[in-house]
């Protein structure tokens, strides 16, 4: 009887492997193997310690290198990106490639339709958001286990009114570091636009200081945030973008150019609205989906720390109140007589067509329209 070579030695042991290691896809997000996702009860409080993580992008957004902010091999408590929302007829959510510092089509579209003259609705709905990854341990959520956690919240519902916070008292940065952390005790008030489904917003922060360290072993087993967002390619979201998709017969992606639109158009849904976009060409390009395997345990069990004395001066909600600008949640209205301001100079003093989005003025700002166009151009 001939022996047949085997072809299977280690082959399948190694796929076994790649299957536990591999990463959940959970919309733009890959999960790393056993790692979820916190979500805040809206009106709810809990209390959650930060874990830094090891930056490996060469373009991370915060990154200061004289600083040594977020510069690759140093540790950091977030990752910002910028996410499109509703976007084609699947109105599914995609990472803005600005993100990684790359040119993103939803953009250019959007600015090459703000020159064209359309209106506000249409190119506020293409408009990104921006939004922060954090490393949270929940310690007396019912819905969560004692575990790192991938914390996705925009800017606006937390980490302005972080922020605002730190500004009171710096000795409070120090809330990430393994060894002299604090806990965040944290109240979400519950909110809702129009007639929505209610969210969670950050409504006040104190801080707690630990009991019991991490050890510094954690970081090889924390998520690497640099590599859980699923960023599409130009050419993929492009597609996306404008409904389009390979035709088995190898013919054109859409009509050619001296051909009529088709009466009905698909639409991009947007939270609030919704509004027709034009038909566009784009290549047919292959996926490149690539999931970054991830073997995530934590370091020993964790203990839940007992509650310590509160530092320094917390602020009550009325004592915001009078103290700050009032908080909304939808974003107020800009006075469109400034929009065309010849002189492009930034009413707040920052960069006009460099800081944009970088502060909380940007939020509100009349001149927010033209100084991302002045910004996109360079």
């Amino acid at each position: 009887m001939t022996k047949v070579k085997s072809n299977f030695r280690g082959k399948i042991t190694k796929d076994a492997q790649r299957q536990q290691k591999a990463a959940t896809s959970y919309g733009h997000l890959l999960l790393p193997r056993n790692v979820n996702v916190f979500s805040p009860e809206p009106g709810g409080k809990v209390q959650l310690d930060f874990l830094p993580y090891e930056v490996t992008d060469h373009r991370h957004p915060d990154q200061d290198k004289e600083a040594e902010i977020a510069t690759p091999g140093t540790l950091w408590y977030k990752r910002p990106y910028k996410l499109h929302r509703s976007v084609g007829t699947d109105n599914d959510s995609y990472v803005c490639l600005t993100s990684i510092g790359k040119k993103c089509p939803i953009c250019e579209y959007r600015s090459k339709r703000m020159k064209e003259g359309a209106d506000k609705e249409e190119t506020d709905a293409m408009r990104a958001s921006l939004r922060n990854l954090y490393i949270v341990v929940p310690l007396d959520s019912k819905k969560h286990e004692l575990t790192p956690h991938i914390f996705d919240i925009s800017q606006f519902l937390f980490q302005n009114l972080l922020n605002e916070e730190l500004e009171e008292n710096e000795d409070n940065g120090v809330f990430p570091e393994l060894v002299g952390g604090k806990t965040l005790k944290v109240r979400f008030e519950s909110r809702t636009i129009g007639k929505g489904q209610p969210f969670a917003e950050a409504s006040r922060i104190d801080f707690i200081d630990r009991e019991e360290d991490y050890d510094e072993s954690i970081l090889d087993e924390v998520p690497d945030l640099d590599n859980v967002l699923k960023v599409l390619t130009y050419e993929e979201l492009n597609m996306k973008f404008f409904d389009l998709s390979d035709e088995e017969d190898g013919g054109k992606l859409s009509p050619p150019d001296d051909e009529e639109e088709e009466e009905d158009e698909k639409p991009i849904i947007t939270p609030l609205r919704r509004h027709k976009t034009l038909t566009h060409h784009a290549p047919v390009v292959k996926e490149e989906d690539e999931e970054k395997p991830f073997k995530h345990k934590r370091n020993g069990e964790i203990d839940t720390p007992a509650r310590g004395s509160t530092t320094g001066p917390v602020r009550t909600a009325k004592e915001r109140e009078e103290d700050a600008p009032v908080r909304t949640t939808t974003r107020r209205a800009r006075n469109v007589e400034t929009e065309d301001d010849p002189k492009n100079k930034c009413p707040h003093g920052h960069k006009f067509g460099v800081d944009t989005d970088k502060f909380d003025d940007c939020d509100t700002c009349a001149l927010w329209d033209s100084c991302t166009e002045a910004k996109e151009k360079k």
